[in-house]
Order: C-alpha cells, then structure tokens, then sequence
C-alpha cells in the first residue's frame, strides 16, 4: 500500500470554478533508490504498517512538501489505484490511496526531505501532454494517480481512444 496526495489549484480568474487548471508535481531527487529525476505526486509514500493512511498522509506532507496544517486539513481522500506488475518473484501487487486537495493560491510546497528535487506547478494542458506524449519522464505509478486524478475531474474527455478501457483498468480488482 501506499498514499499519493494531488495538489492542485483553480484558475485564479475563475474563482468559482472548481475544475483545476493546474496541478503541483514534484521531480524525484536524483539520489533516490528508484525511479530518480522521474515526476511524482505532489507527495507520496508507502505506507507503514503502524500508522493509518490518514496520519501517514499527515506524516508524508509535513516531511515532503512542509504543508501548512491547514492545507493539510482540507485534504479529501479521493479513492484508490490498484495495479499489478512482474517482478522476477512473479506478480506484485499494489493499491495506492488516492487524495487530492485544493491549494491556496501562491502556496508553494518545500523539498524538505530530500527525497523531493523541486516542485513545478504544470498546467493541466502540459500535464495530459506529457502523460499522452513523454510518459517515461513519469515514475510509473504516479502516473496512474495522474490519470485517475484527470479522470475523476473530467478532464479526459470520455471520447478519448481508449478512455473505457483505461477506467476499466484503473479500477480493476486485484486480490
């Protein structure tokens, strides 16, 4: 198991809105074990055995991003990503607890971790382009979080090739 946490934020010349028109990505430190220079949620981990996906979400946004605690209130748990891949033991299974939360205008989150080499703020335009055009700049399971984030706000359109398929696959059961 894990947490990913999607920041985002809405056109500021559009107040009322709430389609987000930007979305916070981090680019892994270089010095990481895996997947290093790769883009990520805004904050991910996984998930220790002793603490709750909520606290551990507390935990990875005050380590991560140095979120102030009331950003980190308004986070709303958003569902989750299940996945399967080879390994050379066989097949390995992953769910990953999805969240999002709005960010306040100017808020920018802090590497404070190390784990974290910078924070960009993409718009959602250059998001969806590069995970339809670059996807290997992507560290794979954020990627998903990414698609299922664009989905559940209905920034995929339904007539994209692919699109059932792909819901289909995100949501698949695992056990």
């Amino acid at each position: 198991y894990g947490v990913h946490v999607n920041g985002w934020v809405r056109d500021p010349r559009r107040p009322s809105s709430r389609e987000p028109s930007a979305m916070w990505v981090a680019t892994r430190s270089m010095s990481k074990a895996t997947y290093p220079g790769l883009l990520d949620q805004m904050v991910a981990g996984g998930q220790p055995t002793a603490l709750t996906f909520d606290e551990n979400v507390r935990k990875e946004c005050e380590e991560e991003a140095s979120l102030p605690p009331e950003v980190i209130a308004a986070i709303e748990p958003a569902g989750s990503v299940s996945y399967r891949y080879a390994t050379p033991k066989g097949l390995s299974t992953k769910v990953l607890m999805t969240h999002d939360v709005e960010m306040p205008q100017g808020l920018q989150p802090l590497c404070s971790d190390g784990e974290v080499e910078q924070f960009r703020l993409l718009p959602i335009a250059e998001v969806l382009r590069s995970l339809r055009e670059d996807l290997p700049v992507w560290k794979p399971n954020s990627a998903l979080v990414a698609i299922d984030f664009l989905v559940r706000h209905r920034l995929v359109s339904e007539s994209e090739p692919g699109y059932a398929e792909l819901v289909r696959l995100l949501r698949q059961r695992v056990s």
